[in-house]
């Protein structure tokens, strides 16, 4: 008896075809697309079949296959972090059935996958250094491909952040205690989220000055800033900018609003004479010369109200706390007396020079007169508006500023590399100082308390002078050639005009 076994239905044939499973970008140059079956090999290493597009074209350059012939990596050109648009055409399964085109999208992957954390290691400072006021804090940070974001830390707390080479900030270590020790490090974390840690290192926390000591703005000029002003109440600094020679550019009156350290023109001149000196009376007026004339102009209206040609070469000018303005006319060897409430010159007193910077002594009503070229100061009476005395230093007078009782005047010697230091009240030169490194000295800016000199030199930087020894007390760098310097009220900033690199450097606590 012969035996049988029971036949298998045969399978029905595939006529189902393709589709795509998913498709993602995983590397900056590959592509990962999968079917939901096995796919002709031959098809899927065409890459004709497969067009990418954002902007542009996207160069498709290889493709593998994996062995269950699902999955598919395409070889592209390097991508952009942006979306593409990809179509798909020409491909079979293995019985024949072809996928019908398809156009999906996918994110590019601008930055390639890795795991390598970033280097870094701190620049400055160096472990034990003494901190002050506002320090940087810098760090070399790499990465197999890129940085981030590099943070900073102090004691701990994020202290700031910065995203692009040179990495550094800024620290504000004013608060601190006195002479004790701060910790520092800083992280750096790559566009892969791998973040790299720099060592810890410990700084000491320095003596606070109770004057202002740290740069903690700057402000762009443009052409050069000279001369400088500031009202009593501190709101608003005047400083002149000046042309650039032969005066093809306008010679601008300008403000800085100290609140936000913005600064506009008031008064640009046409011809463009340099404006060489000005005075700010009170919160109300600014009082300026230029060329052979001088100008008012009202703060609270903001504008000219007056100019007035004085027939040669105008150089200081200030106002007295009556109604009188001095003007030094250089050409003549003459100051000038105007009358405000005539608005008329009223008189002239002849010195022994060439007048130049001017400064007013309101406790003993007298005007001290800067000579140019000449070791000697002049003293007028300002009651009499006559010549009362002259006093010998050792080099030309460049500017003038008295402390705050009136009782010596600071004068800079600009030749002699000297501060000058007269008593009022005797009109005798008490001392003559050198401070060591002390160049071509401008500016001069005295403290309320009169218990510091602020003097600017030539190799760009400003002194800090203590008014009982006159040792130096603090030196800071700032911009190129610093000409004027003034101080606001109860000094809680100070401002320096850099001719040298046009700019307006702010100091504060």
């Amino acid at each position: 008896m012969s035996s049988c076994t029971k036949k298998e239905k045969p399978s029905a044939p595939d006529t189902i075809a393709p589709s795509v499973c998913r498709i993602f970008s995983f590397d900056t140059t590959r592509v990962l697309i999968e079917f939901d079956e096995s796919i002709k090999i031959e098809d899927a290493r065409d890459t004709l079949n497969y067009t990418i597009m954002s902007y542009e074209t996207l160069a498709v350059h290889n493709v593998d296959v994996g062995p269950l012939r699902k999955r598919c990596v395409l070889m592209t050109a390097h991508q952009e972090s942006t979306l593409y648009d990809i179509t798909i055409e020409n491909i079979e399964d293995l019985s024949g059935n072809k996928l019908k085109d398809t156009l999906l999208t996918f994110l590019g992957m601008g930055m390639a996958v890795d795991s390598i954390v970033p280097m870094l290691t701190i620049y400055d400072p160096s472990p034990g250094d003494t901190m002050f006021g506002f320090e940087y804090f810098s760090v070399n940070a790499s990465d197999n491909y890129e940085v981030k974001t590099v943070k900073f830390y102090l004691n701990d707390s994020l202290a700031g952040e910065d995203y692009g080479f040179p990495y550094y900030t800024i620290l504000d270590v004013r608060n601190l205690p006195e002479g004790s020790t701060a910790s520092l490090w800083a992280s750096a974390e790559d566009f892969a989220a791998n973040i790299g840690y720099s060592e810890t290192l410990d700084v000491f926390i320095g003596y606070h000055p109770t004057f202002p000591y740290v740069v903690i703005d700057t402000i762009g000029s443009a052409v050069y800033p000279a001369r400088m002003d500031v009202t009593t109440d501190g709101s608003r600094v005047f400083y002149a900018k000046m042309p650039s020679y032969p005066y093809s550019t306008s010679s601008c009156l300008m403000v800085i609003y100290t609140d936000t350290h913005t600064d506009d023109v008031m008064v640009s001149l046409d011809p463009a004479f340099p404006i060489y000196y000005l005075d700010v009376y009170g919160n109300d007026f600014v009082y300026f010369t230029h060329g052979t004339s001088f100008s008012i102009f009202d703060i609270v209206l903001e504008q000219v109200t007056s100019t007035r040609d004085i027939g040669g070469a105008a150089q200081g000018i200030v106002r007295s706390s009556g109604e009188k303005l001095y003007i030094a006319r250089r050409s003549t060897n003459e100051v000038l007396v105007y009358s405000l409430q005539t608005n008329s010159i009223i008189d002239s007193i002849s010195v022994p020079g060439e007048p130049t910077s001017l400064a007013i002594d309101t406790v003993h009503n007298e005007l001290y007169v800067a000579l140019h070229d000449e070791s000697i100061v002049a003293i007028i009476d300002a009651q009499a508006d006559s010549l009362s005395d002259t006093v010998s230093i050792s080099g030309e007078a460049f500017e003038m500023q008295f402390s705050p009782d009136f009782s010596t005047v600071y004068i800079s010697e600009i030749f002699a590399n000297s501060i000058a230091i007269i008593e009022t009240a005797t009109h005798t030169v008490i001392n003559e100082i050198s401070p060591p490194g002390l160049t071509y000295p401008k500016g001069i800016a005295v403290t309320n308390d009169g218990e510091h000199l602020y003097v600017t030199g030539m190799t760009n930087r400003v002194f800090v002078l203590n008014t009982f020894d006159f040792s130096t007390e603090w030196t800071f760098n700032i911009g190129h050639t610093p000409y004027a310097i003034v101080l606001t009220p109860l000094n809680s900033k100070l401002y320096v005009t850099c001719s040298g690199s046009a700019e307006i450097y702010c100091i504060g606590y």
